[in-house]
């Protein structure tokens, strides 16, 4: 299941997530205080220097940029010390959290990792104040990483950091004065595998890990057998412990994807195009499932990585996600009655689609979509059937992408395809939908 375009777009650190901290000198840093005039008069000069000094707010925000900067250094250096001089106390609950991240980090193969610039975030309520100092402050911070080999682009994450005096310095004190965002490599037991095609990142131990390594390294060569436009061929998997886990890794509540095995998720860059994605799997969910089930959610999602970095304008839920478990089911010797059973059985009940589907049949809060799904892939499949293969693609391509960019974001997906059925395909979507309507009754009453 992929994220539409008001789904999976990237939160401000997620785009989807949580914070990390890191640094590099053993040293503090240095704090700022705001100095009274000196009695019985100032001089033009020390007026002169007051008034170009800079406001205590300016002053610590940069103080903290300067941090931030020491600490995503020592992030890319694997400097555990340096990192954990920047906490205020390393032995306290935040400071072992973030210790863990840090750790976590060290695993990633990190292409870049760094800090923006610190902004004001609300200030503390008297009651939290009284607990970590008057003159503690809570910073809004975004942060920015990729992965190396696997990622085109890089992803945003949002911190929010509580900072605190200490004497003449500053030091990180929490990060829950505001809304920071869970990251990847909050997850517990965090481990890493990895091959040539294939990152698999989550709660470990890593031998947990390894049949998701297999699934990935299956994934990629059955995804290029269909999707013949360029991607980077990678794809990156998480996998959280919980479902729990999981809802916050995609920043959902856990009923919210209750139904889901597994969410592709990331940002879109300016042109349109996902070069960071992430593969995140429902645990619960997939455990529920036969080995060949699970090689078609991490295929099925596997497609929506390839065809997301390839593409630059949204395209209807319908299309979509037939076309990632076309991919998935592909070669996996099951029947389309056997895959299509539960929305067969609606036809078969007189309950059965009139339409192809839309958006909010997808919706796993306000429908069981299983039915959905299954319309969707047996639209795909007709197109092959009718089309070829080629054709699909071209399809697709002809919805997907546009020669201005600019232009994807207000595009209308259902006027892409019906223009493309036209063009591509030579019939109406009209037609096209009343020929798979009937096509569905047959595949029921047989």
């Amino acid at each position: 299941m992929s994220r539409p375009a008001s789904f999976r777009g990237s939160r401000p650190g997620r785009v989807a997530t949580a914070g990390a901290a890191v640094a590099l000198l053993v040293g503090v840093l240095a704090g700022c205080s705001s100095s009274k005039p000196p009695t019985g008069g100032t001089s033009s000069t020390s007026l002169s220097s007051q008034q170009n000094a800079p406001q205590p707010s300016v002053a610590r925000e940069d103080a903290l940029a300067a941090l931030l900067a020491r600490r995503a250094a020592a992030v890319r250096a694997h400097d555990r010390r340096a990192f954990a001089a920047t906490l205020d106390d390393p032995s306290s609950g935040f400071g072992l959290r973030q210790l863990a991240q840090f750790d976590a980090l060290r695993q990633l193969p990190l292409g870049t990792f760094s800090y923006g610039t610190p902004e004001p975030a609300p200030a503390l309520g008297a009651a939290r104040a009284a607990q970590v100092g008057p003159d503690a402050w809570v910073s809004r911070v975004a942060g920015r990483y990729s992965l190396a080999g696997f990622d085109t682009a890089t992803r945003e994450f949002e911190s929010y950091f509580t900072v605190v005096r200490r004497g003449t310095a500053w030091r990180l004190a929490d990060d829950t004065d505001g809304g920071t965002q869970v990251q990847l490599w909050d997850l517990p037991h965090f481990a890493v595998i990895r091959s040539a095609t294939t990152l698999v990142v989550g709660s470990g131990p890593r031998s947990r890990l390894l049949p998701y390594l297999a699934l990935g390294n299956l994934a990629v060569p059955r995804v290029d057998a269909v999707w013949t436009p360029h991607w980077n061929h990678r794809v990156v998997l998480v996998v959280p412990g919980t479902a729990a886990q999981m809802a916050e890794q995609v920043g959902q509540d856990k009923g919210q994807v209750s139904q889901v095995a597994a969410v592709t998720d990331g940002p879109f860059d300016v042109q349109g195009r996902a070069g960071a994605d992430r593969v995140v799997v429902n645990p619960s969910a997939f455990a529920s499932l036969v080995t060949r089930g699970r090689q078609v959610v991490i295929t099925h999602e596997t497609t929506h990585v390839a065809i997301r970095s390839s593409t630059n304008r949204p395209v209807p839920l319908w299309l979509s996600e037939g076309m990632a478990d076309f991919v998935g089911y592909r070669d996996v010797g099951a029947t389309r009655t056997q895959v299509a059973a539960a929305l067969l059985a609606k036809v078969r009940s007189g309950t059965g689609p009139t339409a192809l589907p839309s958006a909010a049949d997808f919706d796993p809060s306000r429908t069981t979509i299983a039915p959905s799904y299954n319309a969707a892939w047996l639209a795909v499949n007709r197109i092959v059937d009718r089309y070829g293969l080629a054709a699909l693609v071209r399809f697709y391509l002809a919805v997907a992408t546009t020669r201005d960019p600019s232009s994807a974001a207000g595009s209308d997906p259902d006027a892409n395809v019906a223009k493309a059925f036209m063009t591509v395909l030579h019939t109406t979507q009209a037609a096209f939908t009343t020929q798979w309507l009937v096509y569905l009754r047959s595949l029921a009453a047989g």
